[in-house]
């Protein structure tokens, strides 16, 4: 039985490590978090709300390589192949508010949502709200995202526009907090993801100083969360590193005859190259919000290997992968080459890059035909260690973790906190470490379902739906 009075709260800070969070509270126990291979945004936040692999969700970037379709395509909701804690705490009746996740918009791609509020994320084309009765509103405060680092080259005047866009949306958060009847409200604050891009030095905290009025907004924002739960969760998809090399993956795949990329594309780019400038050029294309279909479309689809998202660390191959494994393996800058049913597994492996290249510390990939294989580059970017803090009623003050927390034990610990069952497919496990030793969350023993128990709930809840319609259109 559901318990529907329990007041859950998650705060998601991408990209934050236990290093950023001493800077917000240090009071907290922290433990890293294990993230998802590759340690990246899309895969990351939905194996945390789902509690599976990307092989199970589908999820494994922001864009995918069809096989079937032989072609790439952006992602969203629509694409997420695994049900969301919160779609199964709809079917429980359980009010939820959920705040910037990603891979939740069009809103039209979740299927149980009857008993949700929700933000859409920072990378969704149209900032909106569900249900719709509630645009009106929060229009003023569904203003687009200053998530284009790049294209910023003043980092004091960066960080300035991010301050005034939090400074308006936290109004609306509290808003949702304070105003609404809710169980389980999860927020995710990409800010500092943002700043650490440009601001690597941040995680050995160095010119905090610049940040703090951020830090202190996310921090307030905390507090009164916590005043309003009965137990808070602070996690993030990944954490940060210092990024000084860059290595061309495309590049060598082209230098080694596994990428044939067209005379006329290969013009067109040298053209745009020549005639505009780099920071123009970076504007443009980051504003648009991917990559320039340039890099990687037309011939390139059609070669035996290439990679089309830096970030996924992944590399399709379509032939000749006896002689592709030995041409990164013998490269500087990679650590590790991992086939993809070594890191993944589910429905959904056939969409993900047949490799995996794990970087070395301080090197970061480009799908870029730069001309060379390797590059200078001063930024921050994604690494597996995130961080995980649970603070609450019936939670131990300090907790001794067998085994690291991955991005997997969100749900399934959340789905035991409401008394839900978890089903036996999720990869991640129900933290019963984090519960005080005569509380009900460790005395009830975690119960295991087949899969297929919320799909029947889900069926159970559309064949109600249309039975109440049909009884409405009767009196009608």
């Amino acid at each position: 039985m559901a318990n529907k009075a329990t007041k859950v709260g998650v705060v998601g800070i991408d990209g934050a490590n236990t290093s950023i969070l001493e800077l917000l509270d240090s009071k907290r126990q922290m433990s890293d978090l294990i993230s998802t291979i590759p340690p990246y945004t899309p895969p990351s936040w939905t194996s945390i709300i789902t509690g599976v692999n990307p092989g199970k969700h589908k999820i494994f970037a922001w864009r995918v390589f069809d096989p079937d379709m032989h072609k790439t395509r952006l992602l969203n909701s629509h694409d997420v192949g695994y049900s969301r804690v919160f779609e199964l705490l709809n079917l429980a009746k359980i009010q939820n508010i959920i705040i910037n996740l990603p891979m939740t918009y069009p809103f039209t791609g979740i299927k149980n949502k009857q008993h949700s509020i929700i933000v859409s994320d920072w990378a969704a084309p149209k900032q909106d709200i569900y249900p719709s009765s509630l645009f009106d509103k929060y229009q003023e405060f569904l203003i687009d995202p200053p998530h284009t680092w790049r294209s910023y080259e003043e980092i004091t005047e960066y960080i300035k526009i991010i301050d005034e866009f939090l400074s308006l949306r936290l109004d609306m958060y509290y808003d949702l907090l304070e105003s609404r009847n809710w169980n389980f409200y999860f927020i995710v604050f990409s800010e500092v993801d943002w700043i650490l891009h440009k601001m690597p030095e941040l995680l050995e905290h160095k010119n905090v100083h610049l940040v703090k009025p951020i830090l202190k907004k996310i921090q307030k924002f905390i507090n009164s969360i916590e005043e309003y739960s009965d137990i808070v969760f602070i996690v993030s998809d990944h954490g940060f590193e210092a990024k000084d090399r860059v290595l061309y993956i495309n590049e060598i795949l082209k230098n080694a005859g596994f990428i044939r990329p067209s005379r006329v594309q290969g013009k067109i780019i040298s053209w745009i190259k020549n005639k505009i400038p780099l920071k123009l050029r970076k504007k443009i294309k980051y504003k648009l919000n991917f990559q320039s279909f340039l890099e990687y479309e037309s011939d390139v689809l059609k070669s035996d290997a290439f990679m089309i998202d830096p970030e996924s660390w992944g590399v399709y191959v379509q032939r000749n992968i006896e002689k592709i494994v030995p041409l990164f393996k013998n490269t500087e800058g990679i650590r590790e080459v991992i086939l993809r049913e070594d890191v993944y597994s589910g429905n959904y492996l056939k969409y993900a890059p047949y490799l995996i290249l794990v970087p070395e510390p301080g090197v970061d990939y480009s799908t870029e035909f730069s001309g060379k294989i390797f590059g200078s580059v001063t930024k921050g970017d994604h690494e597996l260690h995130g961080v995980f803090s649970v603070k609450g009623q019936h939670i131990k003050e300090h907790i001794n973790y067998p085994k690291t927390p991955t991005v997997y034990d969100v749900t399934p610990t959340i789905l035991h906190i409401f008394g839900l069952p978890v089903s036996n497919d999720m990869d991640g496990r129900v933290l019963m470490e984090i519960f005080e030793e005569d509380s009900e969350f460790a005395k009830r023993e975690p119960k295991y379902v087949d899969p297929r128990y919320y799909g029947k709930k889900q069926e159970d809840e559309k064949l109600k739906k249309a039975i109440k319609n049909l009884k409405l259109k009767r009196k009608v």
